[in-house]
């Protein structure tokens, strides 16, 4: 039930991942760029801006979203902590583009029984110091439910082109890139996927996949699912997978419930947002 009381697939791309964050100077003044979509969990989006509200109408798009699901950078730019009453833990994330986002109702709990005691610190709420400069898909804070979304965790998210007045963020919502993780560009990591395997041959595999898990120090998230298309480097153990190592790509007759682990890497925009080949298989074991 939505209740608000507040204000991939494969990418059909061959140079996306590396628009995500170029520089606006480029485009048109004030044009919003293609987002990396603002967070990395199963999303209930559709469009409520504009929406009437008891405080005024509504300014940004409401998306329903798991607790402390991770919140990340939709461009290159800096941030800026705020609190207030309605929002509660507020921030503030100025593109490179021009364009601002707002991103209200991020985490103020300790535990998961919507405490309201952690404040909006770093740690709790925010996952970067404030003033930071942070890089497209780049973790920034956690999803939560303070100010007046008390018990109802999600994420208000407003797009001011040109740091001026709102503009309805759905439609760039609907074209934003969806993560597949969460990385500043540069990090270290390594991944865990769960899902099938539903393709595999010639170097590479692709798996349709409903889980992630980020090393070091991950979680695993439940995430949209999505086909991921990773590389097969030679001797990769594919022991009891041998369509990985078949001279030709071909589509498995029945889809292998796995868990893919990639190698150790550094994160690139197409890596964050699994563009195919982006990421390098390290082994994969069934799973039930």
């Amino acid at each position: 039930m939505r209740r608000h009381r507040t204000t991939a697939v494969l990418l059909v791309l061959a140079g996306l991942a590396a628009t995500l964050s170029m520089p606006a100077s480029g485009s048109r003044p004030g044009a919003v760029p293609r987002l990396v979509f603002p967070l990395v969990a199963k999303t209930d989006l559709w469009d409520n801006y504009g929406d009437p509200r008891p405080n005024g109408r509504h300014a940004g798009i409401d998306m329903e979203n798991p607790w402390r699901a991770p919140v990340v950078a939709v461009e290159d730019g800096s941030v800026k902590y705020w609190d207030s009453g309605l929002g509660g833990c507020m921030l503030y994330l100025y593109g490179r583009s021009g364009t601002m986002y707002m991103y209200i109702h991020l985490n103020n709990d300790l535990t998961a029984r919507n405490d309201d005691k952690g404040g909006c610190v770093k740690g709790v709420t925010y996952l970067v110091p404030n003033g930071a400069k942070v890089t497209a898909g780049q973790q920034i804070a956690w999803n939560g439910d303070s100010g007046d979304a008390a018990g109802n965790p999600h994420l208000h998210f407003e797009v001011h082109p040109g740091g001026g007045a709102d503009v309805n963020p759905y439609r760039h919502l609907k074209r934003g890139v969806k993560p597949l993780f969460a990385a500043r560009a540069g990090a270290v990591f390594s991944l865990a996927l769960r899902g099938k395997l539903v393709a595999a041959g010639a170097g590479a595999a692709t798996l349709d996949v409903d889980g992630v898990r980020r090393y070091p120090g991950g979680r695993w998230l439940d995430i949209d699912a999505r086909e991921v298309e990773l590389t097969v480097p030679l001797g990769t153990d594919v022991t009891g997978f041998d369509e990985l190592a078949a001279p030709s790509r071909r589509q498995l007759r029945k889809p292998a419930n796995v868990t893919a682990y990639t190698l150790k890497a550094n994160a690139t925009p197409g890596a964050i947002v699994g563009a195919p080949g982006a990421l390098l298989l390290g082994r994969v074991a069934p799973s039930g």
